[in-house]
């Protein structure tokens, strides 16, 4: 802990994931209870907030459950028996397919037979609702003998209810006594987890350092894994909530696959039965819904009372499985998404933040991401690509960061170097997620990453948000239809639940943030009866609302439908009718119908596609967050509501500069930007004035600390700068240096690998190079891993300072000139602004490069996971090109 504190982190989760003598060292024992006690207290000390998962590994467990608990996960299973018309049927009622092993109950929740219509092995397989016969009361003894009506081909259907016998994901390795995933959907569930804490694990002393230390209480995705979701009283909340009874209507619930764990299987899925009516998608609309309701009250609800009562916050991760995912987020009082992949690059997936608008809406504070867990990268992932995670969930909103995985020295037999790494344990060297922590060359560097981390995260939460559209979504899986045609827009997604209350004034919907300037209906197949009558009612208050595509056709659920959505037809046909509605067949019309109704993005990025932009608006002005996922470099100028003197800042060294350009008319302020690929930056615009350029034929206009304006080229000649004023000056900037590729370097590795003690050691290495490469393209550094320090000298006649830009280096990398190290350079960018450094003459540049561990351990014994993966390009590969400027004073 205090060499995560060293590297600037703020806080870590403690997790009980797995232990090979759980008697002894899992969730309940005596020594893990003192471990954590120390952990806790050591936080303390350190300054760290300590934060706790709910119980070991995850699903939710609870130590002295068995598969059969009532407190159990339970699910619900049917089995069928296709029984000619006429004929009789005596036997067992039909039994569901074999239960998860160690679940030895079961209990029949209801009995039924259905005529079939069409073909009884069709699916869905179709059932005509008015045959529907309840058989439940007639079964004796698990048998049942009864005569189908005559006609056709009849389906008797035994709904099962049982345990699903699921075990945390590493299995019965987590606690003293075996532990079985607790029932998600009522409150006795979390109570057996809880009360299991509570009894075997917070003992008075812990108790006293977490109310002291004020972290979290974490709950991880719901990796749940059912046939389907159930819990006892289902049946008669469904009613209680929907207003009708369920148990005809069971058939219809049924998906295969759809809740088992890791499936990609949908509510869009074809399910297993329909009605002739076709209410099956509206019955399954109904009992999502009761899911997600009962998940709240019998599960957040009581988690999150816990968590307040250990002076805890409940941080949780609300999606997994098919509940309305942003409903559950504004449950919680730390909403979490995270940051999967199974390559390294990252793809911007918005199921990742369909949450984002109910984290503004509810006013929470903080959006929390697991970050940034790859499959088989362990070792390999470069903090560049991590922060590409990074920076695109900040600019939908994300303002906290959890480092995913933390590896130790030794730990469960594991003792040689590079250590124990619980997402590598047992896969040959490689897994899922990077194995932060100091057998990584890069974690004397780490303290650069969480600098600008942290600065981020602070800028981020200043203020209140600011999101030009909202998204209306309704779903219980993970598709999202973003406004693709609304290209430059920011965006948040909202269903029913988190557009109640909201209201209108100055035409911006939740005015004191987000302030939405526009909500996009967009091909949404339902609507609340409710919500369209909100619509109605912001859009008669002036708040802009887009209808793209077909209109909702119906309510959702199943509750008096025809009255409902006869009302919703007409609620629907009065608002198109609204000055403020516009109605466009495709996403393309949205820009069009956008500007009619005079709805322009915060920040204007037609010039430039592709960029992700974040608005906060600030007590004093507004903040702008910008970042480039493209491959290519950004130069243009953008357009940014708000006024006032412009400031960018950078967050990796906390400098902040005054532009010496911009203009500024009708309310917004234009300002350069300059991102390479993966970059980003902070603008904030503070609304005071001072002399500034608005123009200039060439070079770069920049402000001094006392506001003096000075112009600064590359290039030698005369510019002409325009100032706020209407003035001209002329700059007249003298010679200039040539540019130069640096190619000759003195490069001293230390080369890290396994001793024959089986711990580190370190070989050093000298080379000169002549043209930069790849270490894995050197032979006597294929399999090197380590710490690289290239030197070279570079003389320069007169000069006022210099960029150096680095080009491709993997991974981390520090500057010295002259002997001066320089302040954490921008490790995605790699653009250094070497003023004040460089001196006429003879200059010492030396880079030092900290690579990744993976070629080093694809030669180690132990790691055949590793040796399978292609070597890495590490080192600093260039081009590394020193280009001299000279800086002109502009007289006012």
């Amino acid at each position: 802990m205090k060499t995560i504190e060293d590297r600037g982190f703020g806080g870590v989760e403690l997790q009980c994931m797995f232990t090979l003598d759980p008697k002894q060292y899992g969730w309940g024992s005596e020594i893990e209870t003192e471990r954590l006690e120390q952990a806790v207290a050591t936080g303390r000390r350190l300054g760290l907030r300590v934060d706790l998962t709910v119980g070991p590994a995850w699903p939710l467990v609870a130590p002295g459950l068995t598969p059969d608990s009532k407190q159990a996960a339970q699910e619900l299973a049917y089995g069928r028996k296709q029984i000619t018309g006429g004929d009789t049927y005596s036997g067992a009622v039909p039994a569901a397919a074999d239960p998860h092993a160690g679940v030895t109950a079961q209990t029949l929740v209801a009995l039924q037979a259905f005529r079939v219509q069409g073909d009884p092995q069709a699916k869905p397989t179709v059932l005509d609702q008015d045959s529907f016969v309840e058989l439940t009361a007639k079964v004796s003894d698990g048998r049942i003998s009864w005569t189908a009506p005559d006609g056709g081909q009849w389906l008797l259907i035994a709904h099962w209810q049982r345990g699903t016998g699921q075990a945390a994901v590493t299995g019965q390795h987590v606690a003293v006594e075996p532990a079985y995933v607790v029932d998600h959907f009522s409150a006795a569930g979390a109570g057996a987890a809880i009360s299991y804490t509570e009894q075997n694990v917070l003992t008075p002393r812990l108790r006293r350092l977490l109310k002291s230390n004020g972290g979290n209480l974490f709950e991880d995705s719901l990796e749940l894994d059912s046939n389907l979701h159930w819990t006892w009283d289902l049946p008669a909340r469904f009613e209680k909530l929907r207003g009708y009874t369920l148990r005809e209507r069971l058939p219809l619930v049924y998906i295969a696959r759809i809740h088992r764990q890791y499936t990609g299987v949908s509510p869009s899925a074809t399910p297993d039965f329909e009605f002739i009516d076709h209410s099956g998608a509206r019955v399954r609309e109904d009992y999502f819904q009761t899911l997600t309701d009962l998940y709240i009250e019998g599960h957040v609800e009581p988690l999150k009372d816990w968590a307040h009562s250990l002076g805890l916050k409940l941080r949780a991760q609300p999606y997994g499985t098919t509940v309305d995912t942003p409903s559950v987020a504004a449950a919680l009082d730390i909403n979490e998404t995270e940051s999967l992949g199974v390559s390294f690059d990252y793809t911007d997936d918005p199921s990742h933040w369909i949450s984002s608008g109910a984290v503004h809406l509810a006013g929470q504070k903080v959006f929390s991401m697991e970050g940034c867990a790859t499959l088989n990268q362990a070792y390999a992932q470069t903090w560049a690509q991590f922060l590409g995670h990074v920076k695109a969930n900040f600019a939908h909103g994300v303002n906290q960061v959890i480092y995913h995985g933390f590896s130790t020295a030794q730990g469960l037999g594991v003792k040689d170097w590079p250590g124990f790494s619980p997402f590598t344990f047992g896969q040959a060297g490689n897994g899922f997620s990077e194995s932060w922590g100091p057998r990584q060359p890069t974690w004397g560097d780490t303290d650069k990453i969480t600098g600008w981390t942290t600065r981020m995260q602070w800028a981020l939460r200043q203020g209140s948000p600011q999101v030009d559209l909202v998204v209306y979504r309704h779903s219980y899986g993970n598709d999202v239809r973003t406004p693709t045609g609304a290209a430059g827009f920011t965006y948040d997604f909202a269903g029913p639940e988190q557009l109640c209350g909201t209201r209108v004034r100055g035409r911006r919907l939740a005015p004191d943030g987000p302030a939405y300037r526009a909500l996009i209906l967009d091909r949404q197949p339902t609507l609340p009866v409710a919500t369209a009558r909100l619509l109605l009612s912001h859009a008669r208050s002036g708040l802009p609302v887009v209808i793209v595509g077909d209109m909702p056709g119906r309510v959702p659920g199943a509750y008096r439908t025809d009255q409902q959505d006869a009302e919703l037809a007409r609620v629907l046909a009065t608002l198109v009718e609204q000055s403020s509605v516009r109605r466009i067949s495709g996403q393309d019309g949205l820009p069009g119908a956008l500007s009619d109704l005079g709805v322009r993005p915060a920040a204007d990025l037609t010039q430039v596609p592709g960029l992700l932009a974040l608005h906060r608006s600030l007590d004093r002005g507004s903040l702008y967050y910008l970042h480039n996922p493209t491959a290519k470099t950004v130069s243009a100028d953008v357009t940014l509501d708000g006024t006032g003197v412009p400031h960018e800042h950078d967050a990796w060294t906390g400098k902040t500069t005054v532009l010496g350009r911009y203009t500024t008319a009708g309310g917004r302020t234009v300002v350069p930007l300059r991102l390479a690929p993966g970059g980003s930056t902070v603008i904030t615009l503070d609304g005071g004035k001072a002399a500034h350029a608005v123009n200039a034929t060439g070079g770069e206009v920049v402000a001094t600390a006392d506001g003096t304006l000075r112009l600064r080229a590359t290039q030698a000649g005369s510019y002409t700068v325009t100032l706020d004023n209407g003035a001209t000056r002329q700059g007249t900037v003298p010679a200039v240096p040539a540019a130069q590729q640096l190619e000759d370097w003195t490069l001293h590795v230390d080369d890290w690998h396994r001793g024959t003690d089986g711990q580190r050691a370190v070989t050093t290495r000298q080379l000169q190079v002549n043209g930069l490469k790849a270490w894995s393209d050197i032979p006597e550094l294929q399999d090197v891993s380590g710490v690289g320090t290239y030197t070279t000298t570079v003389r320069f006649a007169c000069l006022d300072g210099a960029y150096l830009d680095l080009g491709q280096v993997t991974d981390t990398f520090e500057v010295t000139v002259n002997g001066k190290v320089l302040p954490p350079p921008d490790q995605i960018s790699r653009r250094l602004d070497l003023d004040g450094c460089l001196k006429e003459g003879t200059n010492t540049i030396t880079i030092r490069v900290a690579t990744t561990l993976r070629n080093r351990l694809r030669v180690t014994e132990g790691y055949s996971a590793q040796s399978a993966m292609p070597r890495q390009q590490c080192g600093l590969i260039g081009p590394v090109l020193i280009t001299p400027y000279r800086e002109v004073a502009i007289r006012g």
